[in-house]
Order: C-alpha cells, then sequence, then structure tokens
C-alpha cells in the first residue's frame, strides 16, 4: 500500500474547524481533512480494494462527497462521517471489480467468515425480518466487552487483517482468532434464539 504524504508544516486542524472551513465554502477544507485523515481513509479503502489508483479515486470521490454534503449536513463525529463515505465507495468499486472476476481482499475474507452465522436466505418482502436481525445484532455487539467489540469493528467493518487488529490491539494473533470464532458463535446462538439461523 502507498499514499503520498501531503501533510505540510502547519498544525493539525480541529474537526471543528474543518467543518467550518465546508461550511464557509473554503477550499482549503479538502487539503485540512487530507493532512488530517488521508492516510486513515486510504488504509480504510486499500483494506477493501487492495489497489493503490482505486483507492486514490476513493479519497478524491470522499472529499467530492463531503464537499457536497457539507452544508447542509453537520457531521457530530467527522472522522466516522468520513469513513463511512470512503467504506461505502471502496465496497461499491470494490463489488464492480469483483463482478468480472473475484478480486482477493480483507472483505471477502471477513464476509466468508460472517456467512457461517448470519443467515442469507432472505426475500424482498423481509423488511420486518431484516430489521429484527438488525436488533439482535445491535443488541447482541452493546454485551460484547470493549476489545471484543473492537475486534469485531476492525474486522467486519474497517476489514481489517487479523495481524493489523494483532498489532493494534497488541494481542498474539490467534487470540484474535479465538476471539472472533468465539463472538461468531455467539451472534449464531442470538440469531437461533430468535428464530432467524436456518442451516
Amino acid at each position: 500500500m502507498k499514499y503520498t504524504d501531503k501533510k505540510n508544516d502547519t498544525e493539525t486542524m480541529s474537526d471543528e474547524a474543518i467543518i467550518e472551513l465546508y461550511w464557509n465554502r473554503n477550499e482549503d477544507a479538502i487539503l485540512a481533512t487530507d493532512d488530517k485523515y488521508g492516510r486513515y481513509l486510504y488504509a480504510l479503502a486499500y483494506n477493501i480494494v487492495r489497489d493503490d489508483p482505486d483507492c486514490e479515486e476513493c479519497l478524491n470521490d470522499t472529499y467530492l462527497s463531503t464537499w457536497n454534503r457539507i452544508p447542509p449536513t453537520r457531521p457530530n463525529v467527522f472522522q466516522i462521517f468520513l469513513s463511512k463515505i470512503t467504506r461505502n465507495l471502496a465496497v461499491d468499486k470494490y463489488r464492480k471489480r469483483s463482478a468480472a472476476k473475484r478480486v482477493p481482499s480483507e472483505l471477502t475474507l471477513s464476509l466468508e467468515e460472517l456467512d457461517e452465522c448470519i443467515p442469507s436466505e432472505t426475500t424482498v418482502e423481509d423488511d420486518y425480518a431484516t430489521k429484527e436481525i438488525g436488533d439482535i445484532l445491535y443488541t447482541y455487539l452493546r454485551s460484547l466487552n470493549k476489545r471484543s467489540l473492537m475486534i469485531f469493528i476492525c474486522r467486519y467493518y474497517f476489514a481489517d487483517s487479523i495481524e493489523t487488529i494483532a498489532v493494534m490491539l497488541k494481542i498474539s494473533e490467534s487470540t484474535v482468532y479465538r476471539e472472533l470464532a468465539a463472538i461468531r458463535t455467539g451472534l449464531k446462538q442470538r440469531l437461533e434464539a430468535g428464530g432467524y439461523w436456518r442451516e
């Protein structure tokens, strides 16, 4: 993975100050966003698409989308606001690229892991069931301890590799594997109890 660090020697701006630049239609907002979050957003996109030009495109599209959304939106947590945009763009790009061929990525690996505990045979008219499954997932995730929740989010939302998670949390890779297996088992049990698990 490569990322050309465009950060200058100026002090990093606060999120509120960057949002205010967007609000005032000041183009420095994009430079400030890239200075503060460019590396993070690039890494997030790279975990999914595994291609430098695609990552650069995701970053540029993130900044354009942010410019178009602020105003009228005023994000509560700017980093989460940006990461949602980048992740959605990267997933869309990944889907388009992998429609013709299978492209290896941490996203593929992490979603294959979840296949064993999340039912996939739902129909369009199952809106209520989808909401119920979402509620079960939300409740289950809130019951996890902080480290398990972090592992789940890093793996299944940010598509981080097992190695990256282990280094970040200062634990062994085998511990990450064990905790992910326990999390998936617990989630499967919750879904079974709610009547939403199908073999």
